[in-house]
């Protein structure tokens, strides 16, 4: 007998996703105006750095514990990379791409992570799984075609797709070891550690350390602290510590739609037909690969 799956998400759970969703795709847009007057380790760093510091606060007020040594240990080498390298990439990547190129390679994320997940015995392959992974691509494929870049852009692709790659292996590392740690304590320790490697990275290139001047660099970099940090990561780790971590992870291919809408809004950058049947056709694969869902017997 086969049925379809009743596993939808409660609404707490969706109302993070969608949130997650909202504020992800605002990211790149903010970083392309955090780039105009910060270099983009640095600027990255005075991100992470903050956002961290705020974890640490709600840790110490609300007198929480840190997980285990090992458990902590793992979360800050994850965060090293994920936050640190990872978002070095990100942020060096958006000097040049097109917010709206850069957020449709970045998406694909969750094929990595639906790889990744398998690869370590962590979830059972599924067959929607990949059809939805395919069907995306295609999607993908096609909003990439409607917005062609230049030679010039394949060093920020490439960057782009090793941060994918990154920011994949370390969502199926938070779903192996760090299931019971509290979102707070997730993002100080991985924060912590990204913002290490970001100050780091930002020393070794000889990068200024100025703070901005124009108030929409300003705005921008409150928003990617609070909202783009704060606020999605915590809601992020609480999605990923209730779904599947690909599941939790196709929330990155909404991301282009939510960038494209502000990057022509803000930035000016041309939306096209192509494009909007491209997101569709993403769409159609998150469904498809996320929820739903069949059993057979």
């Amino acid at each position: 007998m086969t049925e379809t799956s009743s596993h939808l998400p409660d609404n707490k759970v969706l109302a993070a996703f969608i949130l997650v969703i909202l504020l992800g795709g605002s990211n790149s847009v903010a970083i392309r105006f955090s780039n105009l007057e910060l270099a983009p380790f640095w600027g990255a760093f005075l991100r992470f750095a903050p956002a961290a510091f705020v974890f640490w606060m709600i840790f110490l007020v609300r007198k929480m514990e840190l997980p285990s040594l090992r458990d902590s240990s793992v979360i800050a080498l994850n965060g090293f990379l994920s936050s640190g390298a990872s978002f070095a990439l990100l942020y060096w990547a958006l000097q040049t791409v097109p917010v709206s190129l850069a957020t449709v390679v970045i998406s694909t994320s969750p094929l990595f992570t639906l790889t990744l997940a398998v690869l370590h015995r962590l979830e059972k392959f599924r067959v929607q799984a990949l059809i939805g992974g395919i069907i995306a691509f295609a999607g993908i494929a096609i909003a990439v075609n409607a917005q062609p870049g230049s030679v010039e852009f394949l060093p920020g692709i490439f960057a782009l797709v090793a941060s994918a790659l990154i920011a994949a292996e370390g969502n199926v590392i938070f779903k192996m070891v760090s299931l019971k740690s509290d979102p707070i304590i997730i993002n100080a320790l991985s924060m912590s550690s990204g913002a290490l490697f970001l100050v780091s990275a930002s020393f070794f290139a000889h990068e200024a350390w100025v703070l901005p001047s124009a108030p929409k660099v300003w705005g921008a970099l409150v928003y990617l602290i609070l909202g783009g940090s704060v606020v999605m990561f915590y809601m992020f780790v609480y999605v990923l510590s209730k779904w599947t971590a690909s599941a939790a992870s196709y929330a990155i291919l909404f991301f282009p739609l939510i960038a494209t809408s502000l990057a022509a809004w803000l930035a000016k950058e041309t939306v096209t037909l192509p494009f909007i049947l491209g997101g569709l056709l993403v769409l159609l694969g998150v469904w498809v690969g996320a929820f739903y869902k069949k059993t057979g017997s």
